[in-house]
């Protein structure tokens, strides 16, 4: 089984490094939830290429969400190591993993990638991950019906479980994520967006800020998404967000890398039960 293991890992570090190649970038893959360890394995996987680092890095990210501060983490690590920054989405990359994706300078999807709403997810006591901003709803909701009717038994019930310092900390996280992608979006995405489209007219550092924070409390609406594990595809990220996203199906071989890498990394993971995928093919390593 080692050999057979060994042998599918081998194949899928040559689509990587292929991929790396069509880029002329570093090529790390990450299949993962975001939660704790995962930045430490992002830096030991940078840091193992050592003085054959590239400028570049493209990300291929397939995660369904995670922790915030680990974002922040790997983020960091990326750009302490590399000038510029690139995530590619087979399939999907929710919450957490769109705030990962939005610190990009470019972002690459097809007609079948999603990214979703950026509610953050905290950590439960029992190690469980919960989406904040229902919690904050919730307790919203019930807050501004108690002032106009009675709750009923159970909403009462639901309201007096609802704790306040839990309630503060799931509001920092929002906040929290809300921050991140205003700095990122304003500092990568948009560094090269120097005059308006339309008008022609110059953009300031404050309108970049500005327009990056618009887009968080878009992707931060729930009443606009409904559900945390809403996909928001391409075109209306696109459309409605306003941002530029690459269509790496307008690439052939591109394409062709990335569907081979992710179609043989998931069905490697779902027969061995593993939840995690990481590894990194540097550009200079022959």
């Amino acid at each position: 089984m080692s050999a057979v293991n060994d042998h599918v890992i081998g194949i899928s570090s040559v689509h990587l490094k292929e991929i790396g190649k069509l880029l002329d970038a570093d090529a790390l893959v990450i299949f993962s939830p975001i939660v704790s360890g995962l930045d430490t394995q992002v830096k030991q996987n940078i840091e193992s290429l050592d003085s054959k680092r590239s400028n570049r890095l493209v990300v291929v990210l397939d995660t369904y969400g995670g922790v915030i501060e680990v974002v922040e983490r790997i983020v960091n690590t990326i750009r302490k190591h590399y000038n510029e920054m690139d995530v590619i989405i087979p399939d999907h990359a929710m919450s957490a993993g769109t705030i990962f994706a939005l610190s990009a300078d470019n972002i690459y999807m097809n007609y079948f990638s999603y990214l979703g709403p950026i509610d953050p997810q905290v950590v439960q006591v029992d190690g469980r991950l919960s989406p904040a901003l229902g919690y904050l709803e919730q307790f919203n909701r019930l807050s501004e019906e108690s002032k106009n009717r009675e709750l009923t038994q159970p909403e009462a019930i639901l309201l007096e479980k609802l704790d306040l310092a839990d309630l503060y900390r799931y509001d920092q996280a929002r906040e929290h994520s809300v921050e991140l992608i205003e700095d990122w979006l304003s500092k990568y995405k948009f560094k090269s967006w120097t005059k308006t489209e339309t008008k022609g007219s110059v953009v300031t550092g404050r309108k970049k800020k500005s327009r990056a924070k618009a887009i968080a409390k878009q992707l931060n609406n729930t009443k606009r998404w409904h559900a945390h594990g809403r996909g928001i595809n391409m075109f209306v990220m696109r459309e409605e967000l306003k941002l530029k996203i690459e269509d790496f199906d307008e690439n052939d071989k591109l394409s062709s890398q990335i569907r081979s890498l992710y179609d043989l990394v998931t069905d490697y993971m779902g027969k061995t039960g593993l939840h995690m995928h990481i590894d990194i093919q540097g550009l200079k390593n022959e």
